[in-house]
């Protein structure tokens, strides 16, 4: 088994994030809805969607399950622009793209950028 460095940790939190968020946006899910459907609050996938903190494996495992995703997959690091293409793609599934998820989307393209840079260092 691969051991992780805490760069590559923490870009794997990152892309499990960004992938639950591109499921749920595909599948025309709001936060809400998907909440709903888990029987939580929006707030816990929305902090899990923006990797705000370390989610435990059981509500990353009960999102990829409403989502219909495999769970193992998702731990997989994956290259960085199979990553940024996710991030991209999440961009076009957005109904309502305000000013603050486009920056969002912004930041979060150059966290990614710039962590695997780090991992080139």
């Amino acid at each position: 088994m691969k051991k992780y460095s805490e760069i590559e940790l923490n870009l794997l939190n990152i892309q499990i994030g960004c992938i639950l968020r591109f499921a749920r946006l595909k599948k025309g899910l709001s936060q809400h809805s998907l909440s709903l459907n888990l029987g939580t609050n929006p707030t816990m996938v929305g902090r899990v969607e923006r990797f705000e903190s370390t989610s435990s494996w059981d509500k990353i495992y009960s999102i990829s399950q409403q989502l219909n995703l495999d769970f193992c997959n998702l731990f997989e690091l994956k290259s960085k622009n199979e990553l940024l293409s996710i991030v991209n793609e999440s961009i076009k599934l957005e109904e309502k793209l305000t000013e603050e998820k486009k920056e969002y989307y912004k930041n979060l393209k150059i966290t990614i950028s710039n962590k695997f840079n780090s991992l080139i260092l």
